[in-house]
């Protein structure tokens, strides 16, 4: 009878042990989402394109920073990269809600030229292209 007793007890406690942890034991996490990262955005303009591939990103944020103040004051505005690269962006006339512009650079004393588009969109100048 002691035998049957003690095997009942331990039986008893490996269920009490086993359904204690299962009661207490939180829920596996789910797994977290793979978080994909966006592509980088292009530069806005003619920077974004085969002209602003070879400034560094200092120098293109110089170009950027003159290509839109080109575009919203009509006057044309040159820069200076860090890194000895340089140009100028030469607003054309507004032409309804937009106008064009040229922006020249200079990589290694060779020039670079391309043409592009602004446009105001609730009442700022955006460069479209």
């Amino acid at each position: 009878m002691r035998a049957k007793a003690t095997l009942t007890m331990s039986l008893l406690f490996a269920a009490l042990s086993v359904g204690a942890c299962s009661s207490t034991s939180e829920p596996p996490a789910a797994a977290a989402a793979p978080t994909i990262a966006a592509p980088p955005r292009p530069a806005p303009g003619v920077i974004g394109g085969a002209v602003g591939q070879s400034l560094s990103e200092k120098d293109r944020a110089a170009a950027i920073a003159a290509q839109q103040e080109a575009v919203s004051s009509g006057a044309r505005k040159s820069w200076r990269g860090e890194k000895g690269s340089y140009g100028f962006v030469t607003p054309g006339a507004e032409a309804g809600a937009c106008r064009d512009y040229t922006h020249k650079v200079f990589v290694n004393g060779r020039p670079q030229e391309a043409k592009g588009q602004a446009c105001r969109q609730n009442g700022e100048w955006r460069v479209t292209s």
